[in-house]
């Protein structure tokens, strides 16, 4: 492991070009599996954590080593977030319910299946819930829920009773340039890959996880 004082270097995003941006398409790694995605004028986010620490508590648990480049509030209005599954580091209660109150009204939320009620017991309600290979369309693109090889479990007793999945996103006929990125979330190698570019073979971006196994 790196020294204590070891600072990885974190580049700072142009805030007011991002809020600003309408027409180019961009990508902002803001850590681990949460990026910010501008395309064809829809601000996308992925599986949001902003909090310290992965964990159902704020004093214990994996935590952050690597500084955030924006918080939540410097973020431009977000219009959708796509969660991949339920794991602590990749639904992060704290941040889905600061999104849920960002000013000029909530994002949509897309979870895989089964997570719609935990959402709702968060108080978010702009919630639409998918199985694989199900799609919402919203005003510039379509997002596609797609397999991929992983689990779920928040506690010790639910593993499996959540659907988890990656996430295929494309622009919709009023594009000018089309684009498409496919945000796995996590996964394992497997079958999967195979099948999604049989249905969606062009891709222009992957963000791809990294396991540490």
């Amino acid at each position: 492991p790196p020294a204590n004082n070891y600072q990885f270097p974190v580049d700072s995003p142009d805030l007011r070009w991002l809020a600003q941006n309408r027409s180019a398409t961009s990508a902002t790694w803001i850590g681990h599996a949460t990026v910010l995605m501008q395309v064809n004028g829809v601000n996308v986010l992925t599986d949001p954590i902003f909090s310290e620490r992965a964990s159902p508590v704020s004093f214990y648990g994996p935590k952050r080593k690597v500084r955030i480049p924006l918080t939540i509030a410097q973020l431009p209005h977000v219009d959708v977030v796509v969660i991949s599954h339920n794991h602590y580091d990749h639904l992060d209660k704290p941040s889905v319910q600061q999104l849920n109150a960002q000013a000029g009204g909530p994002p949509l939320f897309l979870v895989p299946l089964g997570l719609k009620a935990w959402m709702a017991d968060a108080g978010i309600t702009n919630v639409r819930e998918l199985d694989w290979w199900q799609h919402v369309s919203v005003p510039g693109l379509e997002l596609h829920l797609v397999p991929v090889q992983h689990w779920s479990a928040r506690t010790l007793t639910d593993r499996f009773e959540t659907l988890w999945g990656g996430w295929m996103v494309r622009t919709d006929a009023t594009a000018a340039k089309p684009f498409s990125f496919f945000f796995a979330g996590d996964t394992g190698y497997s079958a999967d890959f195979t099948d999604i570019a049989k249905r969606f073979p062009t891709t222009d971006l992957a963000l791809l996880p990294i396991g540490a196994y």
